[in-house]
């Protein structure tokens, strides 16, 4: 059966799509939106927490905005939502030698040494956000893996260590494989500094960003179409025709709300261009897992970081309504690391929290997901390039809208925001 009762066909119900579909709502456009899960909110995913019985509502993709999140805070305040503010942190310590430390991130003896990597780092950082390649030595920003550019630093194990954690929720994804100017970028938020990540995510949406991307749905009153992975795309020319089994829809145009891992599945006829496909052939290497855990003995504003394997940032964010406490805890997915089992978990947190109790935890695993392949974007050393804005230009009657390649807060969900609002102009500047 083919149908062809809408304007734009909008593939991908996350905050690309979701924001793609109110602005083409508001234009006057008529809107169907086709998912492959059963829910919308792609990476936004709030569901009942496992460890309580699902009382608590906790959020297992992205969560935090910073202060210049302007568009997502516009839509917050239309669609009526709240912000919570981010928990101070109240108490810094450092896993160091297999004990935990609170005065220092480094030994003594590496003070200095440490101190020069920070530095190196802050100054690096700084100047790629100026658009250098390289710095004033000569030396590759751009080009070069998180493990080559900690190499060169030549830094102690505790201040690669620390750097690590800082990983895990900035390149998150292999050493060997990523990008280090996916670290440098993050760093450059509180002049260069990595410690000052977290001074920038200041707010989540309550009850979370799922709600957000369902109520612009909502607001836009645009068909949704659940539960219907896509496998092709057609473009003729004067229409779109998007294949889901044996379905076909067909609208005037489309706007593609997928992430670069998302796309290796579509068969697109004619193909994309060249630096499209290429970019979808190699994909990115996101592979951080994110933890919930609920624990007693830890006082709400700690924040914990690791000696470089397991869990390497623990931040115990807020209370729950149990009066314990709800830790967020970050790691890369790798053999090593089993976020799915109860007992590692319960391993790795005592390490972190020696004190706590922990009473359970929850989390989604986005590798394993196939409507995912991966967490949030990280480019591959070498091939930076090939998530720049202008390789995901409309192609005929496609527009292309994620946060893995929006021209402005890549990897973050105003990225996608951004990304859908630029895919819904495109749309309506057609013919």
């Amino acid at each position: 059966m083919s149908t062809m009762e809408t304007d734009v066909i909008v593939v991908g119900s996350g905050m690309a799509g979701a924001a793609a579909a109110l602005k083409l709502a508001k234009a006057g456009k008529s809107v169907t939106i086709i998912e492959a899960r059963d829910r919308c909110g792609g990476r936004g995913f709030m569901k009942p927490y496992a460890g309580d019985d699902g009382r608590t509502v906790l959020e297992y993709g992205g969560a935090w905005i910073t202060p210049w999140h302007d568009r997502i805070r516009a839509l917050v305040e239309e669609l009526g939502l709240s912000l919570r503010p981010r928990h101070p942190v109240t108490t810094r310590q450092w896993l160091r030698g297999g004990e935990i430390h609170t005065d220092s991130s480094a030994a003594r003896e590496d003070v200095t040494a440490h101190e020069r990597a920070i530095a190196r780092v802050a100054v690096d950082a700084i100047l790629l956000k100026k658009g250098m390649a390289a710095n004033e030595k000569g030396e590759a920003l751009r080009g070069i893996s998180f493990a080559d550019y900690l190499d060169r630093l030549d830094c102690p194990k505790s201040t690669r260590d620390i750097f690590s954690a800082w990983w895990t929720v900035s390149g998150n994804g292999d050493h060997q494989t990523v990008a280090a100017s996916e670290f440098l970028g993050s760093c450059s938020y509180d002049n260069g500094l990595a410690e000052g990540m977290i001074r920038f995510w200041t707010d989540t949406v309550v009850p979370g960003m799922g709600a957000l991307a369902d109520r612009m749905i909502e607001a836009s009153g645009a068909k949704r179409i659940l539960s219907s992975p896509v496998t092709r795309i057609t473009t003729t020319a004067d229409t779109v025709a998007i294949t889901c089994g044996d379905t076909t829809y067909r609208a005037k145009a489309c706007v593609l709300a997928l992430g670069v891992n998302q796309m290796k599945s579509l068969e697109f006829t004619p193909q994309l261009s060249q630096a499209k496909r290429d970019a979808i052939a190699l994909g990115h290497g996101g592979r951080s897992f994110k933890l919930w855990i609920k624990a007693e003995g830890v006082p709400v504003g700690t924040l914990v970081t690791g000696e470089g394997s397991g869990i390497e940032f623990a931040f115990a964010e807020r209370k729950a309504e149990d009066g314990s406490t709800l830790i967020v805890a970050f790691g890369l997915m790798n053999a090593a690391n089993r976020p799915g089992d109860a007992q590692w978990v319960r391993e790795q947190a005592s390490r972190l929290f020696p004190n706590a109790r922990v009473l359970s935890h929850d989390w989604h695993d986005w590798l394993d997901d196939p409507f995912a392949r991966g967490t949030w974007v990280a480019a591959l050393a070498g091939h930076e390039d090939g998530l720049e804005t202008e390789n995901w230009q409309p192609e005929d009657r496609i527009a292309f809208a994620s946060s893995d390649y929006a021209r402005e807060q890549a990897g973050w969900f105003e990225g996608a925001v951004i990304a859908g609002e630029d895919a819904a102009d495109a749309v309506l500047n057609l013919k």
